[in-house]
């Protein structure tokens, strides 16, 4: 039997850029968690001293702790772009996927009211693309604390700064924009996780189907009439 040469693969999984998406999700999630729990701690220690030289310490230590996860953020914004990127470029070899095309997967995180919408629909896309027998809970439920998290962060203006009851009501709101905000990274990541495993499986499903011979054609029948 005669076979002919093919690459070992069709599609480039994003093993790399999921590393580092995973990573910076990971540790975004860690930090929410760190300043959820210290602004808790802070809340208690108010409710029984006030303000005191141990809560302003704490305080200082949320703001600063807040800025790094903006930073962090940030950071972690060009693996999980990169990411998908290249997600929504295999996505085009194993089954056009509809929606929008691959320069939104950049441009829809940047222009404002569409970003409330346009990464979770390319996500969504490639996803059905990707693995078409996988619900969509993840991805609804990632999108979902995501878009929590981007409203609480903007209402919660953190501003631990002057009376105690002032400190207790800005920490009130923040305590539970964090937890969203942890959710949605390690929700996040998971997607990242699944998402690069659908398409591993789709690499091999495609080399192995572009190893097969190919098929040679029946005879033709000619109508005797």
């Amino acid at each position: 039997m005669h076979t002919f040469p093919h690459p070992p693969e069709i599609i480039r999984p994003p093993r790399a850029a999921a590393a580092f998406a995973i990573a910076g999700l990971a540790a975004s999630a860690a930090l929410l968690l760190v300043l959820a729990g210290t602004g808790l701690w802070t809340f208690l220690l108010l409710d029984q001293d006030g303000v005191t030289a141990r809560t302003r310490d704490l305080c200082d230590g949320i703001t600063l702790g807040s800025t790094a996860e903006f930073g962090l953020t940030l950071l972690t914004a060009v693996p999980v772009i990169v990411w998908l990127w290249q997600a929504r470029a295999n996505a085009d070899v194993i089954d056009l996927p509809d929606g929008w095309g691959r320069p939104w997967v950049i441009f829809g995180w940047l222009v404002p009211i569409l970003n409330f919408r346009v990464p979770r629909a390319i996500v969504g896309s490639v996803w059905r693309t990707s693995a078409p027998d996988a619900s969509l809970r993840l991805v609804n439920a990632w999108w979902a604390t995501w878009v929590v998290y981007l409203v609480g962060t903007r209402l919660a203006r953190l501003d631990l700064t002057g009376t105690s009851a002032h400190i207790a009501n800005q920490l009130t709101l923040y305590l539970p924009v964090a937890a969203d905000g942890a959710a949605a990274a390690v929700l996040g990541a998971l997607v990242v996780r699944r998402l690069t495993r659908a398409q591993e499986a789709q690499a091999v499903r495609l080399a192995e189907a572009a190893r097969r011979p190919p098929v040679a054609p029946g005879p033709v029948v000619s109508d005797p009439a």
